[in-house]
């Protein structure tokens, strides 16, 4: 089973490189379509009103995600190595928001490929024994382009000096147990496709508050503290916060030179 069989080859490469630093990444095709688990570990799921057999074979997918975690972390007790080893659990997007076939991200707002909280908002689990406390959580807004310069500073590697560096690092933050707050406020996803309508977006977070800027001129403001599931849109009441969030977001995107959508001179509405 794939998942397994990743498992295995991280271990072996724990314990071929034990006695030097080591940098490991683990990204597992799992927990994803097709739903394909092993049946014996599946069998075990019993069924419950409104359970398929999807469902089952979701659980037994997850399980054995739990079983590679299990093995890696049990390879680097064996070798003393799981007090100073910084693990970092995390996923690329959103999962599908099928209504529990076999995913629901409830109570969150849609899923994977939109640009609601169900789309991109991911779990962001870290452990170090030796630096950072356990059992400890924080409400400050993280992203992946936080990641790199993250580990960075962990491992006491300076930051490349010839591009720029999107994210910061994070390591004072979890070092404290979530009590000192990074020198952030703003977060900025942008996708200037066609994959769902109405069509390309970009969203600024500023704080509380998280602009959808529809490129198509639709608007979208939520106040996320208040309205985590994004049901009350702001954008009429709060012309004000939408031009001013608007303005900070575009000039970021110009700024970076981000791909912009134009119009086609050629399509006929």
């Amino acid at each position: 089973y794939l998942t397994h069989r990743e498992a295995d080859e991280a271990v072996k490469l724990i314990r071929q490189w034990k006695d030097q630093p080591f940098f490991i990444q683990v990204s597992h095709y799992a927990v994803h379509t097709p739903i394909q688990a092993i049946q014996e570990v599946a069998d075990k799921y019993k069924f419950k009103d409104g359970m398929s057999e999807t469902n089952r074979k979701y659980a037994a997918m997850v399980e054995s995600i739990d079983d590679c975690m299990r093995d890696m972390l049990a390879e680097l007790k064996k070798h003393g190595l799981d007090d100073n080893t910084l693990i970092i659990f995390t996923s690329d997007n959103g999962g599908l928001d099928r209504n529990g076939g076999p995913t629901e991200n409830a109570p969150l707002r849609s899923g994977k490929g939109y640009c609601y909280e169900g789309g991109i908002r991911v779990p962001f689990l870290v452990r170090w024994p030796a630096k950072i406390p356990a059992g400890k959580k924080t409400g400050f807004p993280v992203s992946s382009i936080d990641l790199f310069p993250t580990i960075m500073e962990a491992t006491g590697t300076g930051l490349p000096k010839d591009r720029p560096i999107d994210g910061l690092s994070l390591l004072n933050h979890l070092k404290s147990g979530g009590k000192k707050a990074p020198k952030r406020e703003t977060l900025i996803w942008h996708f200037p496709h066609y994959r769902h309508a109405p069509g390309p977006y970009s969203i600024i977070r500023k704080g509380d508050y998280k602009l959808i800027k529809f490129w198509e001129g639709i608007y979208e403001l939520y106040d996320l503290r208040n309205d985590l599931g994004e049901a009350n849109n702001l954008a009429e009441s709060k012309p004000g916060l939408v031009k001013k969030l608007e303005t900070e977001l575009v000039a970021r995107l110009e700024a970076d030179g981000a791909k912009l959508p134009r119009n086609n001179p050629e399509y006929n509405k």
